[in-house]
């Protein structure tokens, strides 16, 4: 705060010359950074400003962090992105581990893309992340009204949302017309999910109905739609006793076991491949997925080229009782390191790429008023023949569509509670054990968590 403040007086001192040369004359607006005590451009006096953004992109044009850097330098006139790549395989938690350790080396970081909010979290509850509420003040930002998501740490805001990533059910159209099945609307639930895969699986073709990869959303996706926090209840006590974990993971080991409808888990992990792999290729025809698999996989036709259309339906409902439309929404968000010098310039990048400019991305924005339609429609673009457009964005942006809210409950090792449930599914899975002595896994490891972050 104090370079803040030290920044701040100093632009006051210029602006004060600047109006004794003009008799007084401001051409600030209201509510602009310059009448906020910051230079027009968000930097203290207007000098120039190169900030560095770390992100799991690779750096290629295209791209959608470099088409927003790209967008944003071409119009700045001081203040100037420049992105550094650290993997090559956008792979999250290589790129933040990497990252790491070049602060600790003292390494010039200013903005951090993160595409989960637990990282984000986490970061924050470790000291490495800069709150954004001033700034949404001057700029008079109520980013509860204006984001789907907001991560917050002890009552403060540590990210701003980039892009919105919905889950739906990506399904293989080829296959469900020949089992002969009606695309699913927001009436199904898991269970007739299960019944889905089991028709849709063929055997001679060696074909899965369904495919769940390692991510630790798959240990528990009912805890991440109805659910405000997919691991705590509302009074800090941990989920994982709650009913639905009971109920998915049995529901994993049927559709493994008994109807032989999904790959092994054991499969899964052996064969280290990527998420998309099983389904691109044609060897499995439904996977619950979020919206980013559109730019990674589903509209990519060098990588994975096809022959058949994908259609979408909504995440199924834990139960007939459940109200329909529920669905996780995670994201991408930009955060400013707390050792940045320059925080008020990262936080006009930040304001340009998440809500002035947040279509240029070419992905769904995390902006409530962006034309989510409208980028949907480009993305998709002339590949209408491979992608069900009109399928894909009811599953966006129907009526009924809703997330289970933002949780009261803030703490930094979200990721390590992610982590638990994981390990208690792969138990469960992989060592045939019990649901209680996954329970009592689980319970006992994430107490520990707890006891250790009091």
């Amino acid at each position: 705060m104090k370079k803040v403040y030290v920044l701040l007086m100093l632009s006051f001192i210029l602006i004060l010359s600047a109006c004794g040369g003009n008799g007084g004359q401001s051409k600030a607006g209201d509510g602009s950074a310059a009448s906020n005590g910051a230079a027009a451009d968000g930097t203290a006096g207007g000098q120039n400003v190169t900030l560095k953004l770390y992100s799991n992109a690779k750096g290629d044009p295209g791209e959608p962090i470099m088409n927003l850097v790209e967008a944003f330098n071409a119009q700045s006139e001081n203040i100037k992105v420049e992105h550094v790549a650290l993997v090559q395989n956008n792979d999250s938690r290589e790129m933040l581990q990497k990252l790491d350790v070049l602060s600790a080396a003292g390494e010039e970081v200013d903005l951090v893309l993160m595409n989960n909010e637990g990282y984000v979290l986490e970061r924050a509850g470790n000291g490495m992340l800069y709150p954004l509420d001033e700034f949404y003040q001057a700029n008079h930002i109520d980013p509860e009204k204006e984001f789907y998501r907001n991560p917050t740490y002890k009552g403060e805001y540590f990210g701003t949302m980039t892009d919105a990533s919905f889950w739906y059910v990506a399904i293989n159209e080829n296959h469900l017309k020949e089992a002969g099945l009606d695309l699913p609307n927001y009436d199904w639930t898991w269970d007739e999910f299960r019944d889905y895969a089991k028709k849709l699986a063929d055997s001679k073709e060696g074909r899965y109905g369904a495919y769940f990869h390692t991510f630790g959303e798959y240990a528990n996706i009912i805890a991440y739609t109805d659910f405000k926090n997919p691991q705590l209840k509302e009074d800090g006590t941990l989920l994982f006793d709650d009913p639905s974990f009971n109920y998915w993971f049995n529901l994993r080991r049927a559709m493994e076991v008994e109807d032989k409808s999904v790959r092994p888990l054991a499969d899964v992990l052996a064969s280290k491949q990527s998420w998309a792999t099983d389904f691109m290729n044609g060897t499995t025809s439904m996977m619950p997925i979020a919206s980013y698999s559109l730019d990674e996989a589903f509209l990519n036709t060098e990588s994975y080229p096809r022959d058949f259309k994908i259609t979408f339906a909504p995440l199924p409902r834990s139960s007939a009782e459940v109200e329909q439309g529920l669905t996780s929404i995670g994201g991408s968000f930009l955060t400013i390191q707390k050792n940045s010098k320059h925080k008020e310039a990262a936080f006009e990048f930040i304001r340009f790429a998440t809500m002035e400019q947040a279509e240029v991305s070419g992905r769904i924005p995390g902006w409530k008023n962006a034309d989510g339609k409208g980028v949907l429609e480009k993305l998709v673009g002339d590949k209408s023949d491979i992608i069900d457009l009109t399928a894909l964005s009811n599953t966006l942006f129907n009526e009924y569509v809703r997330t289970a809210g933002t949780s009261e409950v803030s703490v930094s090792y979200q990721q390590q509670l992610k982590k638990v449930a994981e390990a208690g599914i792969n138990k469960f899975l992989l060592d045939n054990s019990t649901f209680d002595e996954a329970l009592a896994y689980m319970m006992s490891e994430g107490q520990k968590i707890i006891d250790a972050n009091k």
